[in-house]
Formats: C-alpha cells, structure tokens, sequence
C-alpha cells in the first residue's frame, strides 16, 4: 500500500474533527496570519439597543459575529480578553448617506457636457427641433437621454476606499455606511459598506440598497438640461414615466414577439422599473424646506417608498414633513458664528440668518416631535470633526438620547434592510461595535477607545494634545505638584467647567421664533360689514359714493348703498374718507419661483411646471400684500420660444405652496418672441440652440405643434383600438392641451411683425391666445389682435432698455383699448408689484383712459385675461371677497394700502405692521445678544483681525443675498450652500 493510501484515513479522520480546516483557505508562506477569531471584550457596559444597558457585562466574538452577550456570561476558553472595564460598548455606528467623491465610487462613463451629441436634447427635439436621431442619446454607451439621469449606476463600480477616510469614520464610530452615488439627478443605487482596512470585495455587504435621486440642477456653462429647478421636477417626472412605459413595452414583446416592433434596450429604464416594482427604497435629496412637499408629492404619485434627506431648515416648515415621508437621513452640518467686531456689523447680518444658526440644533428634535423616524449622517460637514460636538448641542436642545443613538444604529440598519444583521449588540448579529471610555458616546469627553468590525479590532488614536489642552504648570516627570500649583490646577478645572456650562444654557433656550409667527391670517371673521366707503367695483356698478360692502364665508353677498343690521359675529369696519377696490391683479409676475425662472437649456421646456416651485417663503409676498396685490400669475421666463407651465397663486402669506395656489384658474403656459428666444444677447458662447432668427421662431412653433397633433392622434387611435398605449411625453401633453383649449398661452412679444406672425401660425391650428405680454408695439397691429382675440398685458411705460423696444410708447394701453384690445398691465418686476395702483394711473396720464377704466387694468381686465374673473377682479355678489381698502383716492400717489384681505381673511394692516416690525426686531436683537455671549465665551473680546475678516465675509454674502433677491426675488436654502452661508 502506497503512503498516500495508508495516509488517506487520517486526513479524512482530521477534516471531520476540523470543519473549520474545511471552510477556512490555508494561506502560503509569506502572507500575514489570520488574526484571532474569538474575543471576549469583559466587564463594560453594553446598550444592547437604545433604551436597554447592560452593566458588567461581557460580549463574546467569534468568527466576525457575536456569540454571546449578557452580564453572567464567561469567556470561552480559547478566546482573547480584552479588559472593557470603565467602557460603554455600542453596536457599531452607521452612516446612512456617505458620499463616494473621495472613495472613488462614483465614476461617470463621460462629463455632462461630452453627452450633448447634437447639442442640447430634451428626447423629443434636438437642436433642430424635431425628433432626434442621436446617435448617443446621453453618456457613452446605452442609457437614458439625460446625462444626469443613470438609474443603473452602482456605486461600487470603480469603488477604491481611501484608507485615510475609512480612518477618520472609524475615529468618529463609524463602522459601517450607505455609499452614495454623489453626481447627477438619477444617481443609480448605493452599496452597504465596512469601514474595516480590506479589498472592497470584503468591504461591500450589499450593493443595490436603495436608489439615490437628487434635485441637482445641471445648467453650467454647458447649458445642458436641466438647468432649473423645475426641469429638474420635470425631468424627474418624464423619467419615471419612461420607466412604466418600458416595462409595458417589453412585456407586450416577450409575451408576442412575432409580429411586433422590438423596444429598445434601455439598461436605466429597465433598471428604474424594476426598482419600482420591487419598491426598493428611494432615497431623495430635495435640497430645499419645501422641497421636501414636493418631494413627497412625486414619492405618492410614483408609489415610491422614500426616504428623505433633511435639508437641516425644515424648522421653517414643520407642517410638510409627517405627509412628506416617515424616514429622514438628517445631516448635523450647523452653522457657526462669526465674531462681528462692532454693533453695526452684528446688525448687518439678517434676521432670517440668525433664524438660522439658532433653530439649526433644534432641526432633528423638531423632526422627531413631528413623527419622523431619523438617522443621523455625516454628509455635508466640512469638518467632520465637528460630529459628536454637533449631536451633543442637539440633545442639548430637546432630542432624547435614546432618540440619537437610535438614529446613529437601529434607524440607519432599518432603512438599508440590514436589521437582522446590524444596529444592535445581540447574539447572531455581525460583530461590529463602537466602544468609548466612559458612560456615553454623546460625551464629548468619552474618547472613542476602539471599533469592532466584522470582528476585528481597529483602535482609534487618540489625538495629541495641543498647547492649550494641556493641564496648566503640569510638572515634569517624576515631580508632584506644589499646594499652589494645585490651587491653580483646580481652580482653572472649575471655571473651565463653569464656563461649559454657562454656554450650554445660553445654547439650550431658543431665542429665534417660528418663521411663520408674524405671518399669515391676521383676522378671520364670519362676516364682514365695510360701510361708509368710497367703492370701485370695477364691475357694471362702477363707483359708489357712500357705500357698504358686505361679506359672509369668504364671498361678497351685498354691495352698494343699503342699510345693513349686522350680526354679533360681524366685524364692522367704518371706511369713512377711505377708498375700497378689488384685490390687485399682477398678470406677469416671476417672484415667487425658487431655482430659476427660465429653464433655457431647450427650444421647448413645455414639459415644466411652475406650479412645482412655488415658493412661500419669499418676504415679497408680504411686501406686495402691502400694495394691495392679492393675485399673481407665475410666469416662465422668456428665454426659449416655448416656455413653461404657469401658476396663479393668490398670496395667503404663511400657506404652504399648495395653499397658495389659485386652484380655480385654467391652466396656461409661457411663450415668448423676439431677441431672447433667438438668442441676440446671449453671446457667442450660447448661441448654439435653434432658432437663431425670426423665421426659425415660426418655424419651431409649427413643427411642435405638427408634433403635438399627431401625439394626440396617437392617443385617440389608441383609446378607440386598444393595445400598446402610446409614450406619455410631457412636452408634447401640455402643447396638446393648447390645440385642445384648455391650456392658456401668454406670450412675451415685442415687434409688430412677430406678433402677427405668431398669431397667424396658432390660427392655422385653430389656437386662441390667451395674452400678449409686454406687447410694445402692440399699438401698431391692435385690430389684428382685437380681431384674434387675445388680450395684452403691457408695460405702463418701460421702453429703450433693448434694441427690439425703440418703439415703445406710454400711450400704448390707452390706443389698444381704444381699438377694442383687453388691455391690462403687468409688472415683470418684484418692487414694481408692490404699486400696481400707480401703473394704472399712468393710464389716466398717458391717453385719457377714465379712471374706472384704467383701475380694471390691474384688477378686472387680467382676472378676464387669465379666466377667473368669475372669482375674482370686481366687487360683484358672489364673487371672493379680495378687496383692499385704501386711505385715499386709488390712483393717487398720496393713498396707502391699509388693509389687503383674501377671501375674507386679512393678510395685510398697516396698523398692526408696526407692532410686527418692533417684535421682529425685538427677536433680533434677542438673537445677537445670545450670539454674541456665544461667539465671546461670555465676554468681549477684542478687535482682531478674524473678527475684520468675518464681518468682510458676512458683508460680501450679504451683497450676493441681495443680488440674488432682486434677480429671482426669493430665497431658500440651496442658497446657502450655493454662497457658502453667512454663518459658517
């Protein structure tokens, strides 16, 4: 028998007695032992999970999972003890939202501007205007049409961890993480990774975890779409669609292919509806307050099981979280003080900001009260380092501890379906932990000794000391303290623990108030009796001396000269000598938009929607409810010859986007002619989208609109025989809405020749336009335009700020009435909404239009011109009581609005606006008071020259704040990150 025979027994006898020899690969020479594979970490105290400690306990490991963990039990035999006395062991922390950038994650096959192949395409048009034939519709390879848009990215693709990251997350207790894809809207699907030093094979858990969308505008110097907010919305929408609709392509195929045209193959699509049908979660980064409303509005649109990333301002808007989503990723990235050298420099900085640094600790606790599940991350700290100091300041200000180390380990765990795995210290469950010396984590005090990973220790250095940590007059080796040293020692100990503590209370109380104090419905009566008042109702009564006007539940019942005996509940306002109108109409209006009012990257953006932008928090609702404004219509800007979707909003200041919508008014949409649209002023950089001239303009309109008619052939062919349905395109269904009726265009015109030329061609499809906003030479062509019907909404008396305006007049208002044109006037302007009055008044001065006339040119004439004057635009029965009462004649430049109510509700009182400004004042100076005590460690300090250059920056944000206000006349918190913020 040969040796290898007689051995054979043996071998086999070894291996049944060794499984472990089996399933373990033996290393060659030369390589570096396996470390120890059984470890009992013994006498510390263990959170099995918030809520539930363990004193004295012992945690046994064996082979990267947790074998045993209780305070009566002993360690194995064979395992290494570690001594845990004096220690706090945790499950190991995770981050819910760690960005590959450094990690080298999140490659991309080719830049946003490599993927515009015929320049700028939309999927329906290229840069001619018609249905592309691109050859790469996107990035290099298969894919979406959007560069942006990359469902079927993985994050692990190209995954190379920097050991230094790995390093610092694991100085912080981090041991784990969701990787997220950091580029695009579309960004594709995160992996769940180990903080350990290993080859990303080992590190990855899981890859797929969930889907990373983001409201990232593209835009740039390249120009690509989208480069708004609201093409992002839409572009959002369009791609989700795409997705329903490929999936409904292929399974008619598969099930018939025989006789069937193939669809194409679309690994992002196919990707994005497999993750909708699967409802794999979908995490969403809206990058605004409110947008977390509308991002919670797509999730229930799309039946997305979402989570959202916190924006760390929701404290502005608390009432949109619980219907937005249960689960929040909530970054700790607070804002910091500058040190101000002198009072005026601490008054220069806003209140809004202020706001800001003050209620930012208070965000996650805020969230938690509002029901929301959290989990904290580290995303978007410039400074890491800054963590545990940031988590301490929020439970400082209300959230439970319990609350913090669950969103640090069993919230984050839920969300990526890692529960059964990770979150908590129990038997059968990976063994990563995160252990500080001492009682807590949340003690800044506690160091961080250790973190476990899959059962393998990595200690954590801990940092040398700087000068001033050192103990003062701290001896030499070997030599005791003198009683004076000692004396010193404690007494430095003491104030250095006082003046913690003094600055912890003074951070505990918040001095800023709710956002939305001040704001909103200032009154509300069952009925209103206005009596004695001089009214314009700018309907068929014109106006009456010495009248009443009565309102129950919102609406005007009675108007005019009649004995009134009110009732208990009615609030009776005696207008003796005052003036009282309808609420003011803007027909064009851009100041209530966030992230850009023009999306200019196509010829055709007929797919966006104002409506999804709507910002509420803008100041100039306010200010323009102090003119008398009660209505506005949304406008697109007008940089492409088909805009986007507009959106009347009556301003109920405080409401959210939703509320302020005029849900009643018909749909319309934003068109424009002239230099803009072709580009004349855009230099040469920019002038590579068609058309580049007038002809081109008409001949892009008919070509959309041949296009749109045959979408809605499509669809009719469709609902009569069935089948397939036809690809739900967004652009191509709003224009179809135009043919149809029921959508409105107001179109930015200037030249006599554009206009008619634009009215011809929607004839030949049997369109009627809505208005002619602007219309400076209207005047030239006003029975053409009479005759089609449209109205204009014109400038009073802007002219010569461009080439195509030369021919501007003052009088234009008053000839077009004249020729039976429905004349009104806009503003276009945030400041020039707030004396609207004024702008009619020009009418009276330039043309002689009688005075009633020229008042219904900012209230009845545009309520006509956008369809709600059945609402709205006269004092009628019946009609909403929007009214303003005024302390004079309302075209003279001596009256003052009042009072400006809504519906019945007042908005706006002059009266009370002094009290208004004093309390907001008075916060204010709350606010530096408590900053200064902060930023000064209690007590002044001097002049310095940090201090110089952080009153320099906060100077030079404020500049670019109020450059940014006067350009889009709205604020959010995209603006911070986009200036740096003031406070950091």
């Amino acid at each position: 028998m040969s040796l290898m025979h007689r051995s054979a027994p043996c071998l086999a006898l070894l291996f049944a007695l060794s499984p472990a020899l089996i399933s373990a690969p033996f290393l060659p020479p030369g390589h570096r032992p396996r470390p120890h594979d059984a470890h009992a970490l013994v006498g510390g105290t263990v959170v099995v999970k918030p809520g539930t400690r363990l004193q004295n306990a012992t945690v046994v490991i064996r082979d990267g999972l947790i074998e045993a963990v209780g305070a009566d039990v002993q360690p194995p035999n064979d395992a290494r003890v570690w001594d845990a006395k004096g220690a706090t062991i945790y499950a190991g922390l995770i981050d819910p939202y760690f960005l590959a950038v450094s990690t080298g994650g999140d490659s991309r096959g080719s830049s946003a501007a490599d993927a515009r192949s015929e320049t700028l395409t939309s999927g329906n048009i290229n840069f001619f205007g018609v249905r592309g034939d691109e050859t790469d519709k996107g990035d290099k390879g298969p894919g979406y049409m959007l560069s942006a848009i990359n469902p079927d990215r993985r994050v692990e693709q190209g995954f190379a961890p920097d050991a230094d990251d790995l390093k610092n997350m694991r100085s912080l207790g981090f041991t784990a993480a969701n990787l997220a894809p950091s580029k695009g809207i579309f960004r594709g699907s995160g992996a769940f990774v180990f903080f350990k030093d290993a080859n990303p094979n080992e590190l990855i858990l899981q890859s797929g975890v969930v889907q990373h969308l983001a409201f990232e505008q593209q835009g740039g110097e390249d120009r690509v779409y989208p480069g708004s907010l609201m093409g992002v919305i839409a572009a959002v929408r369009q791609t989700f669609l795409d997705a329903r609709w490929h999936e409904q392509r292929w399974a008619a195929y598969r099930k018939q292919p025989v006789g069937n045209s193939r669809p194409e193959f679309n690994p992002a699509l196919e990707t994005l509806s497999l993750a909708l049908s699967s409802k794999r979660a979908f995490m969403i980064e809206p990058r605004s307050p409110l947008m977390i409303d509308r991002a919670g509005r797509l999730a229930r649109e799309f039946g997305l099981n979402a989570i959202l990333v916190a924006t760390g301002e929701e404290w502005r808007r608390p009432n949109l979280l619980a219907k937005a989503a249960k689960r929040y990723v909530v970054p700790v990235n607070f804002p910091t003080i500058p040190k101000m050298p002198t009072d005026d420099a601490w008054e220069n900085i806003p209140l809004d900001r202020l706001r800001e640094w003050d209620w930012a600790a208070e965000n996650p606790a805020l969230l938690k009260r509002n029901g929301a599940q959290i989990a904290f991350t580290t995303f978007d700290l410039s400074n890491k380092k800054d963590f545990r100091k940031n988590l301490g300041q929020a439970i400082e200000r209300g959230l439970r501890e319990e609350d913090a180390l669950a969103a640090l380990t069993t919230a984050p765990a839920g969300y990526f379906g890692v529960a059964d795995r990770l979150g908590t210290v129990e038997k059968g469950k990976i063994a990563n932990l995160t252990i500080v010396n001492g009682k807590s984590y949340f003690d800044p005090e506690s160091k961080i000794r250790e973190v476990w990973i899959e059962g393998q220790i990595h200690p954590v250095e801990t940092p040398k000391l700087t000068a001033e940590s050192k103990t003062p007059d701290k001896p030499a080796p070997g030599k005791k303290l003198d009683a004076k040293q000692k004396e010193a020692g404690d007494k430095a100990k003491a104030d250095a623990a006082k003046k913690k503590k003094d600055l912890a209370d003074i951070r505990k109380k918040r001095a800023a108030k709710p956002p939305l104090s001040g704001r909103g419905v200032l009154a509300s009566p069952k009925s209103i009796l206005v009596k004695n008042a001089t009214v314009w109702t700018c309907g068929p009564d014109g106006r009456l001396l010495h009248a009443s006007l009565l309102i129950r539940n919102g609406r005007i019942e009675q108007v005019g000269q009649f004995d009134a005996q009110p009732d208990a509940d009615t609030l009776v306002i005696d207008a003796e000598g005052k003036h009282v109108t309808p609420g003011l109409i803007d027909c064009h209006s851009h100041s209530m938009i966030l992230g850009g009012v023009n999306e200019g990257t196509l010829p055709s953006t007929a797919m966006v929607r104002v409506q999804d932008v709507v910002s509420a928090d803008t100041s100039n609702i306010y200010r323009q409810l102090a003119g008398g404004l009660t209505v506005a219509n949304l406008l697109h800007g007008s940089a492409n010859p088909i805009g986007g979707q507009n959106c009347v909003i009556k301003l109920r200041d405080g409401e959210n986007p939703e509320g302020l919508k005029f849900k009643e008014a018909p749909a319309g949409i934003k068109f424009a002619l002239g230099e803009n649209v072709k580009q004349s002023n855009w230099g040469d950089k920019y002038t590579t989208r068609f058309p580049q001239t007038r002809m081109g303009v008409r001949t892009f309109f008919v070509n959309r609109f041949t296009a749109a008619k045959q979408y809605l052939q499509d669809w009719r062919e469709y609902r009569e025989h069935g089948g397939i349905p036809p690809r739900r395109d967004l652009e191509l269904e709003a224009l179809g809405e135009i043919i149809e009726g029921k959508r409105w265009i107001h179109c930015h015109s200037y030249r006599q020749d554009e206009i008619l030329v634009f009215l011809r061609a929607m004839e030949e499809f049997g369109v009627k336009v809505g208005t002619l906003q602007h219309v400076l030479e209207g005047y030239k062509v006003a029975d053409e335009i009479a005759k089609h019907g449209a109205g204009a909404s014109a400038f009073s008396d802007w002219w010569a700020y461009k080439f195509e305006v030369y021919d501007a007049v003052p009088y234009a208002g008053a000839l077009m009435r004249e020729r039976g044109v429905l004349v009104s006037f806009n503003s276009d302007s945030s400041d020039l909404a707030r004396r609207m009055n004024l702008e009619a008044a020009k009418a009276v001065k330039y043309g002689g239009v009688p005075e009633e006339e020229a008042l219904r040119f900012v209230t009845l004439n545009p309520a006509k011109q956008l369809r709600i004057d059945k609402r709205v635009g006269s004092l009628e029965k019946g009609k909403d009581a929007d009214f303003v009462i005024w302390t004079d004649h309302p075209l003279s430049t001596r009256s003052v609005c009042e009072q400006t109510w809504i519906e019945g509700k007042k908005y706006f009182d002059r009266a009370s606006d002094e009290k208004r400004t004093a309390a907001l004042e008075t916060e204010k100076k709350a606010l530096i008071a408590k900053a200064k005590k902060i930023a000064d460690g209690g007590k002044g300090k001097p002049e310095d020259k940090k201090t110089k250059a952080d009153a320099a920056r906060a100077a030079l944000f404020q500049r670019a704040l109020k450059t940014m206000h006067d350009i889009d006349g709205s604020y959010s918190c995209c603006d911070r990150h986009r200036f740096g913020g003031v406070l950091e």
